[in-house]
């Protein structure tokens, strides 16, 4: 399909994802058009490279177009969504595209609930200080890659399946890498059953040549692999694992840890990025890696090149004595690692700024998301964050703070997103530890409250 060049429109080209694969597709030497509803510094790089891109979504941007991709987020009614079906224009979701994009490669597909970024940002590390040249899309902006999406010659394409809306069922990999298996995106899921059923039917999709790779201790994952035809490996800290791990040691921003394989002690391993769900994440791409036939000190060294992700616990900045981080935590589960590991941090006042993602979310796992904040000290509540989503009568913010209150453990405020910069800006002091999180936009309100607080020292005296 994309064997020769093509003119190709992308709706909501944005994305994280979206954008990924409008860059691949660049640098293939394809045309590429697109449309957003805001521009962005993703937009701003795409552009630069060639892409043709419109900020607001009309009809009049499908003019002589061969193909149309489109994101989960746009709706139905989408005005150039329309034009193509009424033009019989060959249109596609993103998950859909993808497969294309793999085609001839050997794909190693990383889907999950939760560590989907950075378990798919690690293999490509890893590939690449291999020497394997490998292409790929992840879901967030990756220092060491330069950005979202790579290219490369070699046979490897690894690419971040995204379950949220089933598009990974779309994807026939070789590897399949399957972090966690949770109570997540019920605005498409009507509960854990269904959700089991889309992984084993991603399970299934695998190639017969290929492999399952999977965290050993998710019971979701236990129940459905039972009876899985496709060879399964797992990882974990149990010693029926094909790879297990021992002597594990957390310090600040970094950890270590042993690992044996298949019976035999592969030596240890240190992660410049924090926290025991980062080991659980590095551990699926060493088991993937040793699958694919890299010598234990080539995994060791890529491993411990790996820095991070944006938005993944993120230091955005130490001022006065302040710490602000910047995580993209939006599930009761993420939240807790993430606090759990900003416990650790030895900060005098741990502050967590939280903006709820999608009314669903909230509505269903409001109970959850109080809980989650159990280690905290000050919680500060948000507006929620629609995403595409229409408002549900009667769900917002104060559906978490309401359910804080019945615990009577954790302090908590609720601010509107306009004030909360000035709040912020006289509630906090030295010792303290900022964690913003949530999916949403939440992420540049980090980074303006930094800006704030380099004008407040300027201003101090000396």
């Amino acid at each position: 399909m994309l064997s020769s060049s093509k003119k190709i429109h992308f709706i909501g080209i944005g994305g994280i994802g979206m954008s990924g694969i409008a860059w691949l597709c660049l640098k293939k030497g394809h045309k590429i058009s697109g449309s957003d509803i805001k521009s962005s510094n993703i937009i701003d790089k795409l552009k630069s490279e060639g892409a043709k891109i419109e900020i607001g979504h009309r009809w009049e941007n499908i003019r002589d177009i061969d193909m149309v991709v489109y994101s989960s987020a746009v709706l139905s009614h989408n005005p150039e969504l329309s034009e193509a079906n009424r033009k019989n224009i060959p249109v596609f979701k993103r998950g859909e595209f993808l497969t294309y994009l793999a085609e001839g490669k050997k794909c190693v597909a990383v889907t999950g609930a939760h560590g989907k970024t950075t378990t798919s940002s690690m293999i490509s590390t890893m590939l690449k200080e291999a020497n394997l040249m490998p292409s790929g899309i992840v879901g967030a902006l990756v220092p060491y890659l330069n950005g979202n999406a790579f290219i490369g010659d070699g046979e490897h394409f690894v690419v971040e399946a995204d379950e949220s809306d089933g598009s990974f069922l779309h994807l026939n990999p070789d590897y399949g890498i399957i972090t966690n298996i949770d109570l997540e995106h019920l605005d498409y899921y009507d509960n854990i059953e269904q959700i089991r059923a889309a992984y084993l039917k991603f399970m299934n999709n695998i190639k017969p040549e290929g492999a399952v790779v999977c965290w050993g201790g998710d019971p979701h994952i236990k129940k459905i692999t039972r009876h899985l035809k496709a060879r399964v490996l797992r990882y974990g800290k149990s010693k029926k694992n094909n790879l297990y791990c021992n002597k594990i040691k957390l310090e600040g921003m970094e950890s270590e840890f042993n690992c044996i394989y298949d019976g035999n002690d592969i030596g240890l391993f240190r992660l410049r990025v924090p926290g025991e769900h980062n080991i659980l994440n590095s551990m699926a791409a060493i088991l993937t890696g040793m699958e694919i036939g890299l010598a234990p000190d080539t995994i060791r060294s890529a491993i411990y090149q790996y820095k991070g992700a944006e938005r993944r616990f993120q230091i955005k900045a130490r001022i006065c004595d302040i710490t602000v981080i910047d995580d993209y935590a939006h599930h009761p589960t993420e939240i807790k690692a993430t606090l759990k590991v900003a416990r650790n941090m030895r900060c005098k006042r741990l502050i967590s700024i939280f903006q709820p993602h999608r009314f669903t979310r909230t509505k269903f796992l409001k109970k959850e998301f109080a809980q989650a904040f159990y280690d905290t000290d000050y919680l500060i509540l948000m507006d929620i964050y629609a995403a595409n989503e229409k408002p549900i009568f009667g769900v917002t913010s104060m559906n978490i703070y309401n359910e804080i209150l019945k615990m009577k453990r954790i302090n908590a405020n609720y601010i509107v997103k306009e004030r909360l910069l000035d709040y912020l800006i006289s509630f906090v002091r030295p010792g303290d530890l900022l964690l913003f999180l949530g999916a949403g936009d939440i992420g540049r309100l980090s980074g303006e409250f930094v800006t704030r607080l380099k004008e407040r020292k300027e201003k101090e005296p000396v």
